[in-house]
C-alpha cells in the first residue's frame, strides 16, 4: 500500500507540541517537556552545519500531516588518536505505537545518516538500549563496547529504614556503615594538597586543560572551550557546578556535577570528570572530592561514567564505586565515509567516556 509520508528537519518553534506530544507516548512522562532545552540543544548547537539541525520528523500526510516519527543527530568535534573527527550522537528515534512494524524505525535511521553525510559528519555514535541494540546490529551497526555505570553509595539511611521500618534505625545503620566504608579508605587522602574551587559556571582554567591533557587521551569528545561552555553554561533547563582542583602545580582536574532526584532520593550525576588519565593522584583527587561533595549536600549517591581508559576504572573501584553491571547501554558507531574505520573504535578501554555523553543525562 502507497503512503503519503514527508520526512524533514524539525522547526521546534511551530511544532514543538507535536513533538512533545510524541516524546511523551514513546518515553512516558519523565521526558524533558522543556522547549528551550530542546532549541538550544539542536537550533544552538556550534557543531551544526550551514544549513541547520540535524533532528528529522516523519509526517503522514494522509492522517492530516499527523508526526509519527523522529530521528536525529547531535553533531560534536571526536578526538581519535591523533586526529579530531566531525561526529554526532543518535538521539530520539520514536515511532508512534500506531505506526509500528512498517519499516518506520529503519527509514528514519538511514534518513539521519545520509544527512549526516551529506553534513560532513564522519562517524554516528549510539548508546543502544536492549530494545533497539538488535535492530542497529541488523542495520550493520559496530558494536564497540558495553557502557558502564558507577555508582557511589553515600546515605544508605532510606534503604535501611525501608528495611527496618525505622528512620531512626536507618540513620544509625547509615552511621556505622559509613564509619566502615571511611576505614576502607583510610590512608587514601589525594586531595588534601590540592584545592577545590567552585564555580557556577566553566571557568577558562577548566577549559585550558583541554590542551594541556588532550594528548594524554585515545578517544574522546574535544572537550575545549566551545563545547563546555555550550553544553554547560549554555543549557538553559538545568544548573551545574564546575569544581576546580589546583595543586602548587596550578590547575588539575576539574568536575561539572549536577545535582538532582531520582527515584525520590537526592543524587549527584558527575557530568564531567577530567584530569591526567594517568596520574592516579590526580583521579583519586577527583574521586575524593565527588565523595566530599556528596557527603556535604546529603545526596543518597553519586553517578558517574568512564570508559576502561587510563586510571579511572582502577581508582573509582578502590573508592567505592560500584559499576552496575547490565545496567548501562551498548555503545555503537556507523562510519559514514572511508575516514574512519569502526573495527578500530572498538573496546572501552580506548575511550573516556562521561554521563554528559549521549541523551542519558539530557533526560531526552
Amino acid at each position: 500500500m502507497e503512503t503519503n509520508r514527508t520526512i524533514r528537519a524539525i522547526d521546534l518553534k511551530t511544532e514543538f507540541d507535536e513533538f512533545e506530544e510524541l516524546s511523551v507516548i514513546s518515553f512516558g512522562a519523565g521526558s524533558n517537556p522543556n522547549q528551550s532545552m530542546y532549541r538550544w540543544l539542536f537550533d544552538e548547537n556550534p557543531y551544526d552545519p550551514p544549513t541547520g539541525n540535524l533532528m528529522f520528523v516523519m509526517r503522514d500526510m494522509d492522517a492530516g500531516g499527523k508526526m509519527i516519527a523522529s530521528d536525529g543527530l547531535i553533531p560534536f568535534d571526536l578526538k581519535l588518536g591523533s586526529r579530531v573527527v566531525k561526529a554526532a550522537h543518535s538521539v530520539k528515534s520514536m515511532t508512534h505505537p500506531d505506526y509500528k512494524r512498517q519499516g518506520i524505525f529503519r527509514t528514519m535511521t538511514d534518513n539521519s545518516l545520509a544527512q549526516g553525510k551529506a553534513a560532513g559528519i564522519d562517524v554516528v555514535l549510539g548508546f543502544a538500549n536492549k530494545t533497539s541494540y538488535p535492530a542497529y546490529q541488523k542495520f550493520g551497526w559496530a558494536t564497540l563496547f558495553p557502557r558502564e555505570v558507577y555508582v557511589f553509595p553515600s546515605d544508605i539511611s532510606r534503604k535501611i529504614a525501608a528495611k527496618t521500618k525505622s528512620m531512626i534505625l536507618g540513620k544509625i545503620g547509615n552511621v556505622f556503615w559509613r564509619a566502615a566504608s571511611d576505614l576502607k579508605r583510610a590512608g587514601l587522602h589525594a586531595s588534601k594538597r590540592f584545592t577545590v574551587q567552585t564555580f557556577d559556571h566553566v571557568p577558562e582554567e577548566a577549559a585550558q586543560l583541554w590542551e594541556k591533557y588532550k594528548d594524554k587521551y585515545e578517544n574522546l569528545i574535544v572537550r575545549d572551550g566551545t563545547y563546555l561552555r555550550w553544553r554547560y553554561d549554555g543549557r538553559p533547563d538545568r544548573s551545574y557546578e564546575t569544581l576546580l582542583l589546583s595543586g602548587s602545580e596550578g590547575p588539575v582536574g576539574y568536575l561539572i556535577l549536577r545535582q538532582s532526584v531520582a527515584n525520590g532520593k537526592p543524587m549527584v550525576c558527575v557530568a564531567e570528570n577530567f584530569t591526567d588519565p594517568e596520574n592516579e593522584e590526580y583521579v583519586s583527587a577527583l574521586a575524593e572530592t565527588v565523595i566530599s561533595y556528596c557527603r556535604r549536600h546529603k545526596s543518597a549517591y553519586a553517578v558517574v561514567c568512564s570508559g576502561m581508559y587510563g586510571k579511572y576504572d582502577k581508582v573509582f573501584r578502590r573508592y567505592g564505586f560500584i559499576p552496575q553491571k547490565g545496567q548501562g547501554t551498548i555503545v555503537i558507531a556507523k562510519a559514514l565515509n572511508g575516514s574512519v574505520d569502526e573495527v578500530s573504535l572498538a573496546g572501552a578501554e580506548h575511550w573516556h567516556l562521561t554521563q554528559g555523553d549521549g541523551e542519558s543525562e539530557l533526560d531526552l
